[in-house]
């Protein structure tokens, strides 16, 4: 697994590790039970909507079209799994998953 470290203010750099998406990460459980890829996102990540928006630059209607089942581009799953420290293919993997469970 890859590293890549976090920076807060007046803190020490904190390594935090970039886990694959598979059928063990947390977030596949709440996908297993039928949870939206966004919700199973945000709640295992505690991600709330506007920090999605800072951090990615993604708009707030932008992230509302995703949370009703728009399909995402490849530039904002790249910057979605850069913000829940996850690839691009297992953040892929996991909508798809949700999808195909739907």
């Amino acid at each position: 697994m890859e590293e890549a470290m976090v920076y807060r203010k007046g803190e020490r750099p904190v390594a935090k590790v970039i886990r694959p998406y598979d059928a063990d990460h947390p977030v596949a459980s709440g996908i297993a039970d039928g949870d939206h890829w966004m919700d199973a996102w945000l709640g295992q990540m505690c991600t709330p909507w506007d920090a999605i928006t800072r951090k990615t630059g993604i708009t707030r209607p932008r992230i509302e079209e995703l949370n009703d089942d728009a399909e995402p581009t490849v530039d904002e799953i790249e910057k979605l799994a850069a913000l829940w420290y996850t690839t691009p293919e297992g953040l892929r993997k996991s909508i798809d998953e949700a999808n195909d469970a739907q």
